[in-house]
């Protein structure tokens, strides 16, 4: 009895001591596993303490605010917003009529200074020969023509001045009577009257006491003497006045008529003397440029016309440039982000017209890391990046650059961090916000 009394206790005794180690054991256990999680627990939240939070917008990586270099009116939106654009497109333009009418004009004329450089290092071809040829023998005739014109210039001046002297002549001739012949020959008719006259009167003075008187011939005779003895003395009388005013006036007149046929004629001699000396030289230029295409361009030729293309280049490159200052094109390749004018808008030099980005290649800028923690923060770090438009996606990315300068945003000093994005999803979008995660090294 006493045996199993002892048995039961030794056996009671050790189930207690079991029991007992295995609620220590139980115990310790459970301790030590909160103790492992208050660790892992702290080292979390260390660890979150640790991590650098930024926010920033997604942009990219080339982007432009573009706008005119000139002020004015717009005169053409090439595009609209989401477009894809080429470097260098034509995104807008302001009102250029006039500067595209002097490119045009530059453009021709480099054209024909080049097409001439081309055509003097090649060399006159036969046909060029030829015409040249032509042209002498046409500056040739042309100087025939002008000596023939200045010949009947001549032969008209000869002729009026011969007609001036006939004028003259004419004067003189009327201004000339009476003659001293005249006047003897007139007095003679009267001494010959007067004595045919004394006879005729002898021989009536025979007859007069005839009652037949009147039917003899002595009556007769002596009328007639009469009368030529009177129109002896008219006669006299005529030639002794000499020629009237209006005869003389008559005369001079043709005198004057004649003098302006001299002076028409006269002016007529410059412009013709003129003409053959132009002649001559349209000879002697066409000669000349003849023997120079026989004998070729000379170097000094070919470094003028050189010189000449260089001009119409320069003149060509500055019509341009102001044109290009009426236009905005595209710095790069990239998707129109937005257009801020319209058509007819007045626009001053700077301001921004069109956003332009390159969308193919978007990273995030952060927007307000704080300069107590951009000292943490170094080109190459790893980071974690989360969008408000796919929340529950994390994105992989790596700093690319740390500014070198701080921006004042919101009363605050803050640095931008450019940070790379591996594997963007299509579906975000310039200018969504984006969350930043930087672990420090």
């Amino acid at each position: 009895m006493i045996r199993r009394i002892l048995i039961a206790l030794l056996i009671a005794g050790a189930v207690g001591a079991v029991g007992w180690w295995g609620y220590n054991y139980y115990t310790n256990e459970q301790a030590a596993e909160q103790e492992a999680e208050a660790a892992a627990a702290a080292a979390v939240q260390q660890e979150q303490e640790q991590i650098i939070w930024a926010s920033g917008k997604l942009t990219p990586v080339s982007w432009a605010n573009v706008g005119p270099a000139a002020a004015g009116p717009v005169a053409a939106v090439h595009v609209e917003s989401g477009d894809w654009v080429h470097a260098g497109g034509v995104l807008l333009e302001l009102e250029n009529g006039v500067l595209q009418g002097q490119v045009a004009a530059a453009e021709a004329a480099v054209s024909e200074a080049t097409a001439a450089l081309a055509k003097l290092k090649a060399g006159a071809t036969a046909a060029d020969i030829a015409q040249a040829e032509a042209a002498v023998a046409a500056a040739r005739a042309q100087v025939a023509v002008a000596g023939a014109a200045l010949l009947d210039v001549q032969s008209a001046i000869a002729a009026a001045d011969a007609q001036v002297n006939m004028a003259q002549a004419q004067y003189a001739e009327v201004a000339s009577h009476p003659t001293e012949q005249e006047q003897i020959a007139a007095r003679a008719i009267i001494v010959q009257a007067e004595a045919a006259l004394r006879n005729a009167q002898a021989a009536y003075n025979l007859v007069k006491d005839d009652p037949q008187v009147g039917s003899l011939p002595q009556s007769l005779a002596l009328m007639q003497a009469t009368a030529n003895l009177e129109a002896a003395n008219a006669q006299q009388a005529a030639i002794l006045q000499g020629p009237t005013q209006a005869q003389l006036a008559v005369a001079a007149r043709a005198i004057d008529a004649a003098r302006v046929g001299v002076t028409a004629a006269q002016n007529r001699a410059p412009g013709a003397e003129a003409s053959v000396r132009a002649a001559m030289a349209a000879v002697d230029s066409a000669e000349a440029a003849a023997n120079k295409l026989r004998e070729g361009a000379t170097a000094e030729d070919i470094a003028i016309a050189e010189a000449r293309v260089a001009s119409a280049q320069a003149v060509l490159a500055t019509a341009n440039a102001q044109l290009q200052l009426t236009q905005v094109t595209a710095p790069f390749d990239g998707q129109v982000g937005l257009v801020t004018v319209r058509t007819g808008e007045i626009v001053n030099p700077g301001d921004p017209t069109v956003l332009l980005g390159d969308t193919r290649q978007m990273h995030v800028e952060t927007t307000d890391l704080r300069e107590t923690d951009v000292v943490n923060v170094h080109e190459g770090q790893a980071v974690e990046v989360t969008f408000d438009a796919l929340p529950d996606r994390i994105f992989d990315g790596t700093v690319t650059s740390v500014a070198p300068v701080s921006s004042a945003e919101q009363g605050s000093t803050n640095y931008t961090v450019d940070v790379d994005v591996a594997d963007l999803d299509p579906a975000l979008r310039w200018g969504m916000t984006a969350f930043v995660n930087i672990r420090p090294d």
